[in-house]
């Protein structure tokens, strides 16, 4: 299909297309000190006009601003660098180099907030008056925005906000119909419960309402979502997606699914991938997808009645490829996709109501189960919590899955399956099975924190550092969940760690 239309085409309402202006008008409105809530989720639908706009102006008239940036989720680097260094606080997830940089040297305050509960705050009024800039796909002749390929949080951020800047992107396709929009309640109203019992459910308005009075600016927008890196799947990734399907089939036999599977919660990576594609070829049938991200991996899916049913998400994200094929199937997406606001996609009521299987990666998990997915060394951090919390804690089934090595570039190779995690994001209660390309180990019996280690060490760490788990695990000694506390001893253990590092056989 053929994207592009006219500014005119989308605009419907003669009000709104009157306040069109240059983006260098519209960045006037905000200002140093001022928090901006935007739309934005795994880098879509962000408004890729007036926030690069926003930081040449900084950069030219005012270089000491420093604004709050909140989002739904990562923004591409070609939007968040430029702006980087005019962010004082950012959240609630970033994947930003240009931002990671500022926060470890401590010139951004950074807060990792569950996806499910930072919408809601911003509704109750946490972070303070915000404005806004939204990307959008059409203006209703009533002045109702349809949005674009996220949702993220840009319903509360227009609804709370006290200006509101447009951006219509002409580039993008008209997403009239994907969408599913609710506002969630706030104290002391009740927030009742949500009536979705099946994914596929619709329980709210295709647009979003707003206050035509806000609106200060409306810019234009011919850019297209940048896309999303994917790598071909690796021997490793083949191996821990074949482990996990494995271990699904397993639950099949001995839990009564028989070809239906719950829904299924996807991480974004290749790993995450590669499991899809691995999905694909498997037995089960009508697949369900309740998740926040739609990615290449499941465009197949849509093209195949027997294989799918029905997908859920808070945006989409393709490969550059992958949108074009999005493109050419969008009519059919737009009948199998639905697209929420992510308090609803990792809605905790949700998604223990539909029993989803929830997968995500982790930079290293621990032998009792302990994951951590945002900070290397314990201090370093590459990414927010994203929604892995939301789903983890709630979920039928979690499943964390990671190759049980990582080669680093400074020529090491070290285990992703350590002694303990050095920051913790996801503890041992929420976890129900580890993967690596090993093999898969199970939390869901009533046993001992030392079996599960035992378990973990033998099923899914590599076997070039198993003896060293197991080192470690009987230096810890007695206990129910041992920890070492010989410093002597345990700086022994880390000496020995290290060189098992350097040593790491090649091709292994």
């Amino acid at each position: 299909m053929t994207a592009t239309s006219s500014l005119k085409d989308r605009i419907e309402n003669p009000e709104l297309l009157a306040r069109v202006v240059p983006v260098e008008e519209a960045v006037k409105h905000v200002s140093d000190g001022n928090t901006l809530a935007i739309s934005g989720f795994t880098k879509s639908g962000e408004p890729k006009t007036f926030l690069p706009a926003l930081a040449f102006h900084f950069s030219e008239t005012a270089p000491h601003s420093r604004i709050t940036l909140l989002t739904g989720a990562s923004l591409s680097e070609d939007v968040e660098g430029p702006l980087a260094p005019f962010i004082r606080k950012r959240g609630p997830y970033m994947s930003s180099a240009a931002s990671r940089r500022r926060i470890h040297a401590g010139e951004m305050d950074f807060t990792d907030v569950h996806l499910s509960a930072f919408a809601r705050n911003l509704m109750y009024g946490f972070y303070g008056d915000v404005d806004v800039a939204v990307e959008v796909s059409r203006i209703r002749r009533n002045g109702s925005v349809i949005l674009t390929s996220s949702v993220g949080i840009s319903v509360e951020a227009l609804t709370r906000a006290k200006k509101i800047v447009l951006e219509v992107n002409t580039s993008a396709p008209d997403y009239t119909g994907f969408h599913d929009i609710v506002v969630p309640a706030v104290h002391p109203h009740v927030g009742w419960p949500l009536p979705v019992v099946n994914v596929r459910d619709r329980i709210g308005s295709p647009y979003v309402e707003i206050d035509l009075s806000k609106v200060v600016a409306v810019v234009e927008s011919r850019t297209p979502d940048h896309p999303v890196p994917f790598k071909p799947a690796d021997e490793t990734d083949k191996r821990i997606a074949r482990n996990v399907i494995d271990f699904l089939l397993q639950c099949r036999e001995q839990y009564g699914w028989g070809k239906r599977l719950p829904p299924i919660q996807s991480g974004v990576g290749n790993v995450a991938n590669a499991i899809i594609g691995e999905l694909y070829d498997s037995p089960f049938q009508k697949i369900r997808f309740w998740t926040e991200v739609f990615q290449d991996g499941m465009l197949r899916y849509v093209e195949d009645d027997a294989k799918f049913e029905y997908a859920s998400s808070t945006a989409v994200s393709f490969s550059a490829e992958g949108r074009q094929r999005f493109l050419q199937m969008f009519e059919r997406c737009r009948d199998r996709l639905v697209l929420r606001p992510m308090w609803l996609s990792n809605s905790p009521e949700i998604i223990s109501r539909l029993f989803v299987i929830a997968m995500n990666t982790p930079i290293e998990v621990d032998i009792y189960g302990h994951v951590n997915s945002t900070h290397i060394d314990g201090s370093r951090i590459v990414n927010g919590l994203g929604g892995s919390g939301d789903f983890f804690r709630n979920a039928y089934l979690s499943i964390v899955h990671t190759p049980s090595t990582r080669r680093l570039k400074d020529g090491r190779t070290v285990s992703c399956v350590m002694p303990y995690v050095r920051h913790i994001d996801h503890t041992e209660h929420d976890i129900k099975c580890v993967v690596t390309e090993q093999g898969y180990a199970l939390n869901m019996d009533i046993r001992s924190p030392k079996r599960r280690a035992q378990d973990i060490i033998e099923r899914c760490a590599h076997p070039h550092f198993r003896p060293l788990l197991t080192a470690y695990l009987d230096m810890a000694g007695p206990g129910d969940e041992p920890r070492a506390t010989d410093m002597q001893a345990l700086n022994g253990w880390w000496r020995d760690y290290e060189v098992a590092c350097r040593s790491f056989p090649a091709g292994g």
